[in-house]
């Protein structure tokens, strides 16, 4: 029987964003960057350097999001 890899995957950027069954789930933050959600997984992409952060903490796919007036807090759900 084969034995699994030591290696795990790494995120390195999320192509789609989930639209078909939620509202809200894409804003800017205090710093421009776009934030949104896909799968399981936000997404905060920096433009000026064409990077993007992941938060994939959820173990079900994300539905709700919302982000602080401020800009600075982003909760997911």
């Amino acid at each position: 029987m084969g034995k699994a890899p030591d290696n795990n995957l790494n995120l390195v950027w999320a192509h789609g964003f989930r639209s078909f069954d939620t509202r809200g789930n894409l804003r800017y933050d205090a710093q421009g960057n776009v934030v949104f959600t896909t799968a399981g997984v936000g997404v905060v992409y920096n433009k000026q350097q064409d990077k993007q952060e992941f938060f994939n903490m959820h173990h079900e796919d994300i539905v709700a999001m919302a982000m602080h007036p401020d800009g600075d807090i982003c909760a997911t759900g």
